[in-house]
Order: C-alpha cells, then structure tokens, then sequence
C-alpha cells in the first residue's frame, strides 16, 4: 500500500494540468463509472420511444383510420353503441375525431363508480364516426410507446427502478458539470498544443471534449426535465412548488385530484395540476347536460383537438381539457382545463397555463419539450441530442479503454492530492444536496474510495 500524496507525483509530465484538474477530474470519471450504463438504458429506451411515435399510428391504421362518408354521428349516439357493447363498464374518456379521416375514441373502464383513480387499468375503444362501427379496442398501457416508457421511467422495476432512475440521473448531473470544467476553454490546466504529440488517444480526448461541450446544456435540461417524474425529487420536492395553488371552488368529498383523471397509459392532465382539487357539481334532479352539448360548447370555446372526460359519481362534473402532455396541442401556452356543472352547463372553473406558478410554467414547457411533442422540429432535436449522447458515452469509453494499461481491466480513476480531493467532494455534496438519493449514493461512493480504493494498488486499477 502506497501514500495516495506520493501516487500524484509517481505521474511525470502531468503536473502541469494542476492538482484540482487531477481531483475533479477523478470524480468525474466516478460519477460517469455508476452513470453510463443507465444513461445509455435511458437514451437507448428514449430513442425507441422518438421512433415508436410516428409509427404507433401505423401499427394501428385499421383502428385509427377511417374515410369520410357524409356527416358524422352525433357524438351521444356514438357513446349509446359503445354502453350497448360494453353494458358492464364505465364510460371515462371521449376523444373526438380531429380530422376527418381520423376515428372517435372512448376510455372505459371496469370501476364502479367514481374516478378510476392514477394508473388504472382501460382500454380504448375505436368507433368510424360515420356508420357507428365498431372497429375494435386496445389496452393503451400494452402500446409500444407505453410499454417504452414504462422502462424509460423505471426499468420495469416499480419504484425501485425509479428511485435507481433518480439516482444516476442527479449524478448525471454532477457528471456534467464536473466535464464542463475540465473541457471549458482558455483555462491554465489546458494542454499547449504543442506540449504532447498527437496521437490516437489525444483525438479521442479532443473529440470527447468539444461534443461535451456541445452537448452539455442540452442535455442538463433533459436531465433535470427528467427527474420532474421521480418518486423523490419530483414527486416530494418540485411538484408541491409546481402545482396550482388553492381554488375558489367547492371540491370533492372525498377530495380528488385531477390526478385521479388519468389512467395506464393515458396522461391528460398537465403535471402542475395532478394535486389541484376537481370541483363537483351542484345537486341538480336531471343530467340535462350531454354529450353532444359538451362537443357543441367545445366548438364554440375555441377547442380543436381535446377530450372530454364524463362525469363520475352523483357529484361528478364535465371536463375539457387540452394540454400537450396528452398530445391536443404543440403550444403549451394554449392549455385550458374547463369543468362543468353536469346538469346545468355552468363553468364551475377554469385552468390554464396563466394559472400555473412559475415552475409549474416552466415543467408545462419542458415535460413536452423532454418528450419531444411540440412538432417535427422537437422530434428531430431530440433525436440529434440523443444520438450525440449515444456517441458520447461511446468516446468516453473508448477513453477509458486507451488510457487502462495492458490487460487490466479494472476502473482507473485519476490519482489526486486528498487536501485537493476533499475539497471538490465538499462542493459535489452541496451539488448534489438538490437531488437527495444521489445526495446520499454519492456519499456512499466516497466513503468506499475512501476506505477501500484509496487505500490499495490493485483496486485503483492501473493507467498508462
């Protein structure tokens, strides 16, 4: 066993790049170590998901598709065939056709009564809006794009796949910023360019740079715009500054939440109003308010693409809404959420992007934006950056592969002065205090290089 202080001055001709460049640059190689096979599950599972989406419609053009014939049913006639197939369900969910060559939808499910609550299980029935037909269901959680991002958001592992998730995603984080300052340019630990021969591994490290640096932005805001669907970060933390504050309306006893709208895989309501109270209707003696005054009223409010979710419950209300996280619009600035009086048609509130705090703004910007739902130019940004992350994370290995020595193939993090190394632990922990399971991983990682890595040749691993 050696002295880690005598290791950093065993490294002839690198002393130039400066103590705190050799300590950063340890952690940085730590975080990616835990990082990258996650990071490249992610943006792997991100990829299928970008790809699926203009081919899901194919997979089902005989559900989706139909060919105009004249007028369209009246939307509660269309709603009387699929009670008169499904006589033992219940009816969540119409969306409308919003072109003529596209099906009519219905959202049922198996629940009894009231919202079906977060996550529940329907399915999708389609109808040609002309003739009434039946053209067959689908569960929406068993679609290609659901099934990705289930694997995307927990690796089919439930909440231990997102808290894992969470986890390598905050260090990602840190992974960034920690790049960021070993590649930013015109600093004193910069290699001249005349100083070392370039050769294969010098290339590598030039490339692995200046695609960091492209990169690096964008990719913290997917990041960051990630963690908005974790269990700890986004759910405990950012969401209760995101979601739209008390209401002027009488809720629902027992309270529900627009949360409780959604169902497996189907995702309505915007993110900074799944903790806002639904409010209910006042007591009325006859559902005079149907379905096809819904459409009507609709129309005349200016909607285009939307869904109209059917009162639940004897205080159940009506709800239109159009949001991007649901795929209605392109334009997170146009979201409107109306609940209506299910017996008279009085507008008993109204929510839009204006009502949302600023986070909650800014996460009804960013979830679509992460998703790539704001049109062609967001699906083809988002492939660009995740196909340049793929190509990153390869060069960064193939750095590690150049720099180990000859048949070893353990992880050789850089050596670095522990007075040094001390202090950019400090101002990683106080990074990484905004993100708390990494918070508390990142501890973890420095109390075994501490204790163990640190202290023996074999487990630091050797470099050329």
């Amino acid at each position: 066993m050696k002295k880690r202080e005598s290791l950093a001055s065993e490294r002839p001709g690198r002393e130039s790049l400066g103590q705190l460049y050799r300590a950063v640059w340890r952690w940085h190689f730590y975080t990616a170590l835990f990082v990258i096979p996650f990071l490249l599950m992610l943006v792997l599972s991100g990829l299928l998901m970008l790809i699926s989406k203009p081919i899901e419609s194919l997979l089902h053009q005989e559900l989706s598709a139909v060919t105009p014939a004249g007028n369209s049913l009246p939307a509660s006639t269309l709603l009387a065939k699929v009670r008169e197939r499904y006589p033992d369900v219940v009816v969540t969910l119409f969306l409308p056709p919003s072109t003529a060559e596209q099906s009519a939808r219905f959202s049922v499910t198996e629940a009894a009564s009231g919202h079906t609550g977060h996550n529940a299980a329907s399915i999708t029935v389609f109808l040609n809006p002309y003739s009434g037909e039946l053209l067959g269901a689908l569960d929406p959680s068993k679609a290609l794009y659901a099934r990705l991002h289930n694997f995307h958001g927990t690796l089919f592992l439930g909440d231990f796949g997102d808290s894992v998730i969470e986890i390598a995603a905050g260090l990602a984080v840190l992974m960034v910023l920690t790049g960021l300052y070993l590649a930013w340019p015109g600093k004193s630990w910069q290699r001249p360019a005349n100083q070392y021969p370039i050769n294969d591994r010098e290339r590598w490290r030039k490339f692995h740079r200046m695609l960091g640096l492209i990169i690096a932005i964008p990719l913290l805001f997917f990041l960051v715009s990630g963690l908005a669907w974790t269990n700890v970060w986004g759910g405990k933390l950012v969401q209760a500054w995101s979601s739209v504050p008390g209401t002027n309306y009488v809720a629902a006893q027992p309270e529900q939440t627009h949360q409780s709208m959604g169902q497996a895989g189907i995702n309505p309501i915007p993110w900074s109003l799944e903790q806002t109270p639904i409010p209910v209707s006042n007591p009325g003696t006859a559902d005079d308010y149907n379905l096809d005054s819904l459409v009507t009223f609709a129309k005349e409010q200016g909607f285009n693409q939307y869904r109209v979710h059917l009162p639940q419950g004897d205080k159940g209300v009506w709800t239109i809404s159009a949001t991007t996280i649901a795929g209605d619009l392109t334009n997170p600035l146009d979201e409107r959420v109306l609940h209506i009086d299910k017996s008279s048609g009085e507008v008993l509130a109204e929510l839009s992007f204006a009502d949302y705090p600023a986070m909650g703004k800014a996460m009804a910007a960013f979830i679509p934006l992460h998703q790539g739902d704001l049109g062609w130019w967001n699906w083809l940004l988002n492939m660009a950056l995740v196909i340049l992350v793929i190509v990153l994370i390869v060069s960064g290995t193939i750095l590690w592969w150049k720099r180990r020595a000859t048949k070893v193939l353990l992880p050789a993090a850089p050596v670095a002065l522990p007075s040094v190394s001390r202090k950019v632990i400090a101002l990683m922990l106080v990074v990484a205090c905004f993100f708390p399971l990494s918070a508390a991983a990142l501890a973890f990682f420095i109390t075994v290089d501490w204790l163990l890595v640190s202290r023996f040749d074999r487990l630091r691993g050797a470099t050329k």
